[in-house]
């Protein structure tokens, strides 16, 4: 490695690590955890199976329990399931998916889901295993994907997660947990989430979401998560939230977020309630012909309110955004509805150049302070103040949005199969993927 490689990945990890609190993933290797190969195909399941269900279950607790540094092992191929499993506990082991499963009944849950696992490793080998939901079949009344709860010390990469009839990947509180190297297609509606994640010291990265929902989400309560380079792809766009009573959210980073078309380019969401969402840094964000751009709204008319005053915003930082949304006037590219129980508060945009593909649009503010846009108050006294509507003009940093190979121009239909893609090498306009494929190793 040449001296100029070296430094870029040392100044790779080091911001990296600069946000987590510390380092993320299994703590052995995956070698190590293959001592013995748990294979489905010898405890009862059969390529083409009709459930392949009771065979993970059996290999789960008949095999990898009874040996640590074991391997779970489903070969390629197609395999239906009808009974969902949760595997338990656990320790110095992997989950290897090489073949795709597809759902086959409409029972509600979660397909897979991994409980208190530690130094855990869910991937497929060869880049292409992970589950098919035909959600269109139960749509909003079936089950979720993955689920991990209270986990720590796993990551989860290279799997393809295909139109959940709920949400396609959720991450359940634990710790240290890294997850990349992602395809997720849902359905052009809600209810289609791709990535919620809450916990503690996460890193999400190289991802790319179709749907109409969540692209990847914070939720509560979370600290020290870095999500980047995310390839939002005709989805409902990132966001934290939403947030009620009791929110507690600090130190995360969104960097090298690419949202083609869908909702917004990221979205802070709530309505009334109480807590904080404090440390926040967005930067390098590019987003094209989104509804909206910068939307934060504290009192989000598709959630039903809290008990609190409101959820207090404060120390976060927009850095480097670049993008359009449709209608400039209608959805404006900033907004900053802040809960006047709980004025926003160091609220700071720098090089931030949103603006509208109708060459036209507003700003509003409402009991929000800060700098870097013009209806952003200033001072130390934070008092609420009613919506402000200001006329903007085409920022002078603002570029038309570049595109990726790839780009969708529509979602996918609500009540037809969706094809099962391919898992991409880049997923932010000119970075390569932190980590290769599976299968190229």
């Amino acid at each position: 490695m040449g001296f100029k490689s070296l430094l870029a990945s040392l100044l790779l990890v080091s911001a990296t690590f600069a946000q987590l609190s510390g380092r993320v993933g299994p703590t052995s290797s995956l070698s190590s955890k293959q001592s013995t190969i748990c294979n489905v195909l010898d405890y009862g399941g059969s390529i083409g199976s009709a459930d392949i269900g009771p065979p993970i279950s059996s290999a789960f607790t008949n095999c990898v329990l009874k040996h640590s540094g074991s391997t779970l092992y489903v070969p390629a191929g197609n395999y239906n399931m009808q009974t969902w499993v949760t595997l338990n506990g656990g320790t110095k082991w992997a989950f290897r998916l090489d073949g795709l499963i597809t759902r086959t009944s409409t029972t509600g849950g979660n397909m897979i889901a991994i409980e208190n696992a530690n130094d855990f490793e869910f991937y497929s080998a060869n880049s292409a295993g992970g589950i098919q939901g035909y959600g269109y079949q139960c749509r909003n009344a079936g089950p979720r994907l993955i689920r991990m709860v209270t986990s720590t010390n796993w990551s989860l990469h290279d799997l393809i997660l295909v139109d959940s009839p709920e949400f396609h990947l959720v991450i359940q509180q634990g710790s240290n947990g890294e997850v990349y190297n992602l395809a997720i297609r849902g359905a052009n509606l809600g209810g289609s989430d791709g990535v919620d994640v809450w916990g503690s010291n996460y890193w999400i990265h190289d991802v790319e979401v179709t749907n109409r929902d969540e692209c990847v989400t914070v939720k509560s309560p979370s600290n020290n998560i870095l999500v980047e380079r995310i390839w939002c792809n005709q989805s409902g766009g990132s966001a934290i939230g939403s947030l009620s009573d009791g929110t507690a959210i600090q130190d995360v980073v969104y960097r090298d977020i690419y949202t083609n078309g869908g909702n917004q380019a990221f979205m802070i969401k709530s309505n009334m309630g109480s807590g904080y969402v404090r440390n926040v840094l967005f930067q390098n964000f590019i987003a094209r012909g989104t509804a909206y751009g910068l939307n934060v709204n504290q009192y989000w008319s598709s959630q039903s309110p809290g008990s609190g005053a409101g959820v207090q915003l404060s120390n976060i930082t927009f850095q480097n955004w670049d993008g359009n949304v449709a209608n400039g006037v209608q959805r404006p590219p900033i907004q900053f509805i802040c809960a006047d129980g709980a004025p926003c508060f160091d609220m700071t945009l720098s090089n931030v150049n949103m603006w509208s593909q109708t060459n036209e649009a507003v700003v509003k503010c409402e009991s929000a302070y800060g700098t870097g846009l013009s209806c952003l108050r200033s001072g130390s006294s934070h008092t609420s103040y009613a919506v402000v509507t200001q006329s903007a003009t085409r920022p002078a940093g603002y570029t038309t949005p570049t595109t990726m190979p790839g780009d969708l121009t529509d979602g996918f239909a609500t009540n037809a199969p969706i094809p099962t893609p391919t898992i991409p090498t880049s997923f932010f306009p000119g970075l390569p993927q932190i980590s290769p494929l599976a299968k190229n190793l």
